[in-house]
């Protein structure tokens, strides 16, 4: 018990604050300016899927550009946040809306794979990029309704009662303590994880029964479709023999044909690995979110515990973890579509005239 107690856990934090951000942060802000430059080259513009991760992108930057830069600060113990009531409270509102509303664009995301991989014609038609920016616009809403109780919860001068910072959650109110980890667990975390699981799986059952239903004579059938002679109306057989039908290319017919199955090819081939980014973006969510959403259900429910410093000092170290943790997946989502996207790649040579 000596040996435990005799570790120094500020210093761990202050080290951990100090130097895992700096890297975090090189490397995702680079990757998120890049993102958003090859999401809105002409290529992506009408993919809604796209736009969804343009959108949690750039809710990405701004949860890198002040959570990870203030617990920099604060490594080196010139965080303003830790002084200034005001700063303290955009400082939480921003981090947890940021990280809440790009949590909540890959669900949305999830959802609209799952739409536009249904074999129900009306089901896929429901998707629409009307839709989709309405539904942008209603997670930013409620995003502000959600997290608006931090501007009274959330106060400097909270150290001294066990916080692992000045600016944290009012220690002397247990209610804003309970509704503010709650709403980060519940709405932040759990709920957007629940909606990326059942609706990827899903994407993954409609894929399955897409390819099973397959018939490699369709594309006979269509072909022979469109070059069949139409018939030609007629009142008497003397009129059909006066006005023979106009000849059909076949040649063009075909070639119309093939470049019609080799445009349905690449637009499928574009949605398969986007559903496969957005698979890999969904457990990386799950493992990088894990840690945080540990310890705020284990916050609300050891709230009413009396708790030694020592205690006090292994949750503090925890929860600096749990963050970085958190923020490695605002960072790293352009190094999981370069490695695992071919049509991402592409983009990024054409950005840099490479292709």
């Amino acid at each position: 018990m000596n040996n435990t107690s005799s570790i120094n856990f500020g210093l761990i934090i202050q080290t951990i604050n100090r130097y895992v951000p700096i890297p975090l942060l090189f490397f995702g802000i680079i990757g998120n300016l890049l993102n958003i430059f090859i999401f809105t080259r002409q290529t992506f513009r009408t993919n809604i899927c796209v736009i969804y991760f343009l959108a949690s992108t750039i809710s990405d930057s701004f949860s890198l550009g002040i959570g990870l830069v203030t617990r920099l600060l604060a490594g080196f113990n010139v965080d303003p946040t830790q002084y200034s009531s005001g700063l303290c409270k955009i400082k939480f509102f921003i981090t947890y809306y940021s990280a809440y509303t790009g949590a909540w664009f890959i669900s949305l995301a999830c959802i609209e794979r799952y739409l536009c991989s249904s074999t129900n014609v009306r089901t896929r038609q429901f998707v629409t990029i009307k839709r989709a920016y309405i539904s942008i616009i209603i997670i930013l809403i409620s995003g502000f309704l959600a997290f608006g109780e931090q501007f009274y919860c959330i106060d400097i001068n909270q150290q001294l009662l066990g916080a692992p910072q000045s600016c944290y959650q009012l220690k002397r109110n247990i209610a804003c303590q309970i509704a503010d980890s709650l709403l980060q667990f519940l709405l932040e975390i759990l709920t957007p994880a629940i909606v990326m699981i059942v609706f990827g799986l899903l994407v993954l059952r409609n894929v399955r029964r897409k390819h099973s239903r397959i018939n490699p004579r369709e594309r006979i059938n269509t072909l022979a479709s469109t070059m069949a002679v139409p018939a030609v109306n007629s009142f008497n057989a003397e009129q059909q023999q006066q006005t023979p039908p106009p000849p059909v290319n076949i040649k063009n017919a075909a070639k119309n044909q093939l470049l019609s199955t080799n445009i349905s090819r690449t637009a499928q081939k574009c949605d398969a690995q986007l559903i496969i980014l957005l698979i890999i973006q969904v457990a990386t969510f799950v493992i990088c979110s894990c840690p945080a959403s540990i310890y705020k259900f284990y916050s609300v429910a050891t709230i009413y515990d009396i708790k030694s410093s020592l205690r006090q000092a292994i949750e503090n170290t925890f929860v600096a973890v749990s963050l970085q943790a958190f923020f490695l997946h605002n960072a790293i989502k352009f190094y999981i579509y370069t490695l695992c996207g071919a049509i991402f790649r592409k983009e990024l040579m054409k950005l840099f005239r490479l292709a």
